[in-house]
């Protein structure tokens, strides 16, 4: 059963990456995961459960997959996060484009768009605070604040990457980049000097090449 649910949410992200969500039927998933549609109503549902679970289970191998370096700073362990994320969107570019637009366009890929956010949302929140209880972040800040402006601006650099108004290796700069800034202006002694640096070294690729001196 587990090895036909895994077939059947594969050749679901299948595709959706090459067609997009509205050219996925019933008829031929099942005959690419090698299933009979009652099959696939039994074991995961409709369409939209469908999708629900493909996009479930690609979120779990993420949050899976979020490095957790031993020793790691609170700083790095929020810029962990942020590369996890790119890192991911950029394993399955085509699938990624098409989900993207989906989740943020489609009224009924709502349900879906909230776990996603919930899950990345934990995440974050454990990193922020890491921070905290490291006495690196201003008394003042809001926690909550801080990770809707997160969650935000990750979301805003997947969209721009989506649509192509920033390149797969822009992407990884980009999304480091904002966040160091939003966090710059709230931290404190180590978190303030790692994040600092972050953002210089996430600026570097950004900054346009300077001509040689003719002759």
């Amino acid at each position: 059963m587990a090895e036909r649910r895994r077939r059947i949410l594969a050749a679901a992200r299948s595709i959706v990456a090459a067609r997009g969500y509205e050219a996925l039927t019933m008829r031929e998933l099942a005959q690419r995961s090698r299933v009979t549609v009652p099959t696939l109503y039994n074991l995961i549902g409709g369409k939209e459960a469908v999708l629900a679970a493909a996009v479930e289970e690609q979120t779990a191998r993420f949050l899976a997959g979020i490095e957790r370096r031993e020793g790691a700073s609170p700083a790095a362990r929020v810029l962990a996060v942020i590369e996890s994320c790119t890192r991911e969107l950029l394993g399955l570019p085509a699938y990624y484009r098409t989900l993207l637009h989906l989740l943020y366009t489609a009224e009924a890929a709502g349900p879906v768009r909230a776990r996603v956010d919930r899950a990345l949302g934990g995440e974050l929140a454990r990193a922020l605070r890491a921070i905290r209880e490291a006495g690196e972040l201003a008394a003042w800040a809001d926690e909550r604040a801080l990770l809707r402006s997160l969650r935000s601006q990750l979301g805003a650099c997947a969209l721009s990457w989506a649509s192509g108004a920033l390149s797969d290796a822009a992407l990884p700069a980009e999304a480091a980049y904002q966040a160091s800034l939003t966090l710059l202006g709230v931290t404190t002694g180590r978190s303030r000097a790692e994040l600092e640096q972050a953002a210089r070294d996430a600026q570097a690729p950004r900054a346009p090449r300077k001509r040689r001196a003719s002759g």
